[in-house]
């Protein structure tokens, strides 16, 4: 049986539970909410809130399936961007659950933000920025495109709206600005400007990408059965990113040609299987460097590079800064 909880008493379902305040001024706020119950879930959040939006940052280990009822009937404008794990909610005013999947984003307005969210076993890794209503309306009509007038004119008549649910593969480069914000190194007011700079900066990617799909689509070329192959590769890529893998290896584990697994991982994920495998990579470079595992040189050869000199040229290419920095 689920494990049902209100929002209100969310933090009563956890034996363990520590709140710490990280930083209060005028402007900003960051508070980091810790709790765990055997058995049940640890979780930790992390909430920062600014003049203009509310960031939350939420990592859970859910070990039974839970509920959380959530029956605040406020009118919220947000941007999910799931990197971990799944979650379905179903909004009182939506006809049908929202599903949100690894590595996608979404985008909703919702006239009342009533609903029940269902968290799955797993890890559950989150990036949640909600808008204030009057600064996301400046910033829309500022854009002036395709899907942000649509979403203001369904927020005029108070209509909810998902825009493009389900259809939004996170990006290589909206990744890249998640970790960033995660692993600032800035301190005070200069954090927060930071991750604030950050969030236009992937909530420009977003509208990028919402755009984009907004365009009629083309043809489906691939089946589901090619598309559930397609898929399993993407999987195991990500727990095998290290590894020394290869085309030809990877199309006859998975039954695939070269030619579908190559046109056809471009065009479900927007991006090579290669790019993919490097962009995991570099990843775990700038992970292992920032929490001190390995020197440069470790890092470098750890993810495949024989030669230094390239490792840093490109990881500055992909950051902005060299190793030797973090």
């Amino acid at each position: 049986m689920d494990k049902v909880i209100t929002a209100e008493d969310w933090a009563s379902a956890f034996s363990q539970v520590e709140h710490l305040l990280i930083h209060q001024s005028d402007r900003y706020q960051e508070v980091v909410s810790t709790l765990a119950e055997p058995g049940l879930a640890t979780a930790r959040f992390s909430l920062i809130s600014t003049p203009s939006l509310d960031i939350r940052q939420i990592q859970m280990q859910v070990e039974e399936r839970l509920v959380l009822s959530d029956f605040d009937a406020r009118e919220g404008v947000e941007s999910m961007f799931i990197l971990q794990g799944d979650m379905e909610s179903r909004f009182e005013v939506l006809p049908a659950p929202v599903s949100f999947e690894s590595l996608r984003h979404g985008f909703q307005y919702n006239p009342m933000m009533r609903a029940h969210h269902i968290f799955h076993p797993g890890p559950l890794n989150v990036l949640q920025v909600s808008f204030h209503l009057d600064y996301f309306k400046s910033l829309a009509q500022s854009a002036e495109t395709a899907p942000l007038d649509t979403l203001c004119q369904r927020m005029e008549r108070k209509e909810a709206i998902m825009l493009a649910s389900g259809q939004l593969v996170l990006q290589p480069r909206m990744t890249e600005i998640i970790q960033a914000i995660r692993q600032c190194s800035f301190q005070g007011a200069m954090k927060y400007l930071f991750i604030e700079a950050k969030l236009l900066e992937l909530f420009t990617l977003q509208l990028d990408h919402l755009a984009t799909v907004a365009q009629p689509a083309p043809k489906e070329q691939w089946s589901p059965a090619d598309q559930a192959k397609l898929r399993a590769v993407r999987e195991y890529i990500e727990l095998n990113y290290l590894a020394p893998l290869t085309l030809t290896q990877l199309c006859q584990d998975f039954g695939l040609n070269e030619y579908k697994l190559k046109k056809g991982y471009k065009q479900l994920f927007n991006t090579t299987v290669f790019g993919h495998i490097h962009q995991l990579r570099m990843q775990k470079a700038q992970q292992l460097l920032a929490d001190k595992q390995m020197n440069v040189s470790e890092t470098a050869f750890y993810i495949g590079y024989n030669n230094i000199g390239s490792f840093s040229a490109e990881f500055k290419k992909r950051f902005g800064y060299s190793p030797s920095r973090v």
